[in-house]
C-alpha cells in the first residue's frame, strides 16, 4: 500500500502497519529497537539496514526509546547504513544511547597524537 512504512517488506503476522506521517517517503526506513543491542543482537538489524539499502532506501529513522543497553555494534551498523551517503536519525535515545553517540562524536572531533585518523584506526568499529 502506498506510504505504508514497510515499503517492499511485508510486515510479519500481528505487526503494526501504519501510514507514513506527512513529509516522511517511502525511502524512509523506521526502526524501532529494543533492549540491549551488542555483537549478537545487532546482526538482524544489520540484515535488515542492507536489504532496506538493496531497496533504495535512503534515510533512517531509529527509535530507541526501549534500548536498556548499546556498544559499538550499534555504532557499526549505523556506518554500514551511512556508508553509502544515507541519512540516519535517531530518535528518543534513552542515556545509554545518549552516551555512545557523545562518545563517538568526542572521537571523531578529538585531535590524535599518534597518527591515527580520529575515531581510531581507518575502518574501525
Amino acid at each position: 500500500m502506498p506510504g505504508d512504512i514497510n515499503g517492499p517488506f511485508p510486515a510479519p503476522p500481528g505487526a503494526e502497519t501504519r501510514t507514513l506521517p506527512p513529509g516522511e517517503n517511502t525511502r524512509t526506513l523506521h526502526v524501532r529497537l529494543r533492549g540491549d543491542i551488542d555483537h549478537f543482537s545487532a546482526a538482524p538489524l544489520r540484515a535488515i539496514l542492507t536489504a532496506a539499502a538493496a531497496h533504495g532506501r535512503t534515510r533512517l529513522v531509529l527509535d530507541c526509546a526501549d534500548v536498556s543497553f548499546c556498544d559499538s555494534a550499534l555504532l557499526g551498523a549505523l556506518a554500514l547504513w551511512r556508508g553509502g551517503g544515507r541519512t540516519a536519525e535517531v530518535r528518543h535515545a534513552p542515556p545509554p544511547v545518549l552516551r555512545l553517540l557523545a562518545l563517538e562524536r568526542e572521537l571523531r572531533a578529538a585531535p590524535r597524537e599518534t597518527g591515527l585518523p580520529p575515531g581510531g584506526r581507518e575502518g574501525a568499529y
